[in-house]
């Protein structure tokens, strides 16, 4: 029966009712002369009218939840006399339905969201390379990572991102940087795998003149120096040997650098990304990986889908990938047909989108015509499932077998961080400022994440 009716109420600047309407008094089922005189707290106890005394500030249709559950949408506005003094606070209220308030929630998120993109634009997101156009695809996994870039894009917290080989990392890293604040600062990129084991400290770290035989008479600036105030992404990160985690662990936590030789440490201001293909969980198990790192580049995880869990991207990858061919070889090809995009959807893609770009490379070569046919394609068709019956079983089994260890992993990971989360409670006596200084992450982040568990002990 209160369905869109309009209330409202007059507080003191101490808080105190000095009126309340006959609709707002039954709403909350009591007699008007019993609320008159009342703390606006012994009504509604999450109250948030004392923002407006305290602040002066008017809020308008603000979507607020009572303590048992009824949603309302107020508007406040603060009573201030000649002299700019606040003398109380006059609200008015509704009481809508659900479908209303489910309505007007759409509504306020959709804001919110043109809100942000309208502001990074300002900020001047508009110059830098569009994210949309950097990461091709439609499907609900990468629509949800193209999200998390936009929240994440000018944040300086570590971020390790894991997927396959060729699912496309180094495009999210370079992403990342380029949409970020940083993105006129220097971006290096260290392939981790390539560099000699003993030639890792001097080019990741540098090296002060005279410090070994053959070494540069001048010295040289390492990897990280010349990142300076940019982006470093350690690719295959992973490769590193224990000694090398271990220096670049301190790296981390100090974010700051000595060259081999020097005792004169560098102050870094740089963003750090990480890239691998293996699972660093299982690999601190195996003592191949120092926990202490892995806990240090992994404040922000993002896992890179394969290309057969994203197959509807493929129609949009291929028209990339055509594009950057013809303008690398300087070639003229309109596109693919659907047959051929049908051809290749059939496939499991194990190689990736790195592996679907080397196969358009080819056919695009061989091709006698302008649109890429079925046929340019028959090179692989011994690795496609030519029998729908038996595609099918193969697809159904490949993507159970997918889930599996995916759920796997991440069930692993979160018994993980639970563990090192209750040792290092544990060992702070329950102080949670030591305890998140020990594991190397925000006391906020500790807060996230002793929700996600429902670990309440600790101080």
């Amino acid at each position: 029966m209160f369905d869109s009716l309009y209330f409202q109420v007059l507080l003191n600047k101490n808080g105190r009712i000095i009126y309340i309407n006959d609709n707002y008094a039954e709403f909350f089922g009591k007699k008007k002369d019993d609320i008159i005189g009342m703390q606006i707290e012994e009504l509604i106890p999450n109250t948030q009218l004392y923002d407006a005394i305290n602040t002066a500030s008017p809020a308008f249709d603000e979507l607020f939840q009572l303590e048992d559950g009824r949603q309302i949408v107020y508007s406040r506005l603060p009573v201030i006399n000649s002299h700019g003094e606040v003398q109380g606070v006059a609200t008015s209220s509704s009481f809508n339905s659900a479908e209303q308030i489910r309505n007007l929630q759409e509504r306020v998120r959709k804001l919110e969201e043109s809100n942000l993109l309208l502001n990074r634009r300002l900020h001047g997101l508009n110059n830098a390379p569009d994210i949309f156009d950097s990461i091709v695809g439609i499907s609900d996994k990468i629509t949800e990572l193209k999200n998390v870039l936009f929240r994440i894009s000018n944040t300086a917290l570590p971020i390790l991102l894991t997927g396959e080989t060729g699912t496309g990392k180094e495009v999210f890293a370079t992403t990342i940087h380029n949409v970020s604040n940083r993105r006129d600062k220097p971006f290096v990129k260290i392939n981790c795998a390539a560099i000699p084991k003993d030639l890792v400290e001097s080019e990741l770290f540098g090296y002060v003149s005279g410090t070994f035989s053959g070494a540069n008479k001048t010295g040289k600036a390492g990897k990280f120096e010349e990142a300076n105030h940019g982006t470093v992404l350690l690719d295959e990160v992973e490769e590193l040997s224990l000694d090398a985690q271990s220096k670049l662990l301190r790296v981390l936590q100090e974010y700051e650098v000595e060259r081999i030789g020097s005792i004169h440490p560098i102050p870094l201001d740089i963003q750090v990304i990480c890239c691998s293909n293996q699972d660093l969980y299982q690999m601190v198990k195996e003592k191949k990986f120092r926990e202490d790192l892995l806990y240090r580049i992994n404040v922000i995880e993002l896992r890179i889908p394969p290309l057969r869990e994203r197959p509807e991207d493929i129609p949009l990858l291929c028209e990339s990938i055509i594009e950057e061919i013809n303008r690398k070889y300087h070639l003229h090809y309109k596109g693919i047909s659907d047959a051929a995009i049908s051809y290749l959807s059939s496939y499991s893609w194990p190689g990736n989108v790195r592996e679907l770009k080397h196969f358009i490379e080819r056919a695009c070569i061989m091709s006698d015509s302008d649109i890429l046919q079925k046929s340019d394609f028959n090179f692989i068709r011994e690795k496609i499932c030519e029998t729908p019956a038996a595609e099918t079983h193969s697809s159904e089994q490949h993507s159970s077998s997918d889930l599996s260890k995916e759920r796997n992993y991440f069930a692993g990971k979160e018994r993980y961080e639970k563990e090192q989360i209750l040792s290092a409670l544990r060992q702070s006596a329950g102080n949670r400022t030591k305890a998140a200084k020990a594991l190397g992450i925000s006391r906020s982040l500790l807060y996230d994440k002793l929700r996600k568990y429902d670990i309440l002990s600790g101080k």
